[in-house]
């Protein structure tokens, strides 16, 4: 996988330009803007920091997340969700233009993840799968397929997805994770892919998850991690980390220290990606005056396919891809 496959460059590029024109227009006022500790182990001290299109990134000196703050709270952040124009751009013109090629790639793939996780760490009678952020519905659809659960579900606060699912038949909850009603269903496995990064208090998200998930079964969260060669070598200028739909950029320590103190535990940590070489590679060539080491310069950009791919492949291996998955269970 290439990453325009997913992610065409001049389609990526406009959405960027909408985002930073919505964070002019939405956030010229932030005297509301919050404070906030690291967000995963909660520590005050503060490492490296730097601005991207207005807004302060920092570095947390003990876990080495990276994290916004001052940041929106969540009333203000779901105030953007709604209005962006970046938002209705990634969910109308992103979408229809990338909506198969990301099925292919990304969610016929991951739901034949699920049901070899499903395989390995669910008992017998642990049957009810459920979706955060559960958008259009594709992963649903591509789940069903692998005839693996009785039932179906997700999660989307967004009316016209959630209505655009029940028309697919699938039962969604209307409600953010955070704000789940007490007589929502328990899942025996519950997916929350690329949401947690968008949160206002990643806290909060996890003691919802733990709130909808059934004793021993399991949740699987995939995000970006701070640690990853691309985030790490590009760093602000890494398109990773765009304001205020990137805010949570936590690392590996960040997320395990997060998890014990929402009260769950840690069943395992991968990075499985394969796009940080190839995301380095496109931006050097876009924006050749980025300063880095000339050894990544050359093995980035100089190097054939096959080295590339070694390097890829050991940065996976060795929890150094920026494409993080979690997996884990109640107590």
């Amino acid at each position: 996988m290439k990453e325009s496959d997913i992610r065409p460059k001049d389609l990526f590029n406009r959405y960027l330009d909408l985002v930073r024109r919505d964070n002019e227009a939405l956030f010229a006022d932030r005297a509301g803007f919050i404070d906030v500790d690291c967000p995963a182990c909660g520590t005050e001290a503060v490492g490296r920091r730097f601005e991207k299109d207005g807004f302060e990134y920092r570095e947390c000196a003990d876990c080495r997340s990276l994290y916004q703050s001052p940041r929106p709270d969540t009333a203000t952040l779901a105030r953007f969700y709604q209005e962006a124009e970046s938002v209705k751009f990634w969910g109308t013109e992103f979408y229809r233009q990338t909506a198969e090629a990301r099925r292919e790639k990304l969610f016929k793939p991951r739901a034949r993840d699920i049901a070899e996780l499903a395989d390995r760490h669910l008992t017998a009678g642990l049957t009810r799968f459920c979706d955060i952020g559960a958008g259009y519905g594709t992963l649903l659809e591509e789940v069903i397929t692998t005839n693996h659960f009785t039932t179906v579900s997700g999660v989307e606060p967004a009316p016209t997805l959630a209505a655009l699912c029940r028309d697919k038949g699938f039962e969604i909850i209307e409600a953010t994770i955070e704000d789940l009603p007490q007589t929502a269903p328990r899942a025996d496995f519950l997916t929350a892919f690329e949401v947690i990064e968008h949160v206002a208090s990643p806290f909060d998200f996890l003691t919802g998850v733990k709130q909808l998930l059934s004793q021993n079964g399991i949740a699987l969260l995939t995000t970006l991690t701070a640690d990853g060669f691309d985030i790490q070598t590009l760093w602000d200028h890494s398109k990773a980390v765009h304001p205020p739909h990137h805010i949570n950029l936590l690392s590996v320590e960040g997320y395990r220290s997060l998890i014990e103190r929402a009260g769950l535990a840690c069943v395992e940590i991968t990075t499985p990606g394969k796009l940080d070489v190839d995301i380095v590679r496109n931006t050097l060539k876009e924006n050749p005056d980025i300063d880095v080491p000339p050894f990544i310069r050359r093995l980035v950009s100089e190097s054939d396919e096959n080295i590339r791919a070694a390097f890829q492949a050991f940065l996976a291996d060795h929890r150094l891809s920026s494409h993080i998955r979690i997996l884990i269970t109640t107590k």
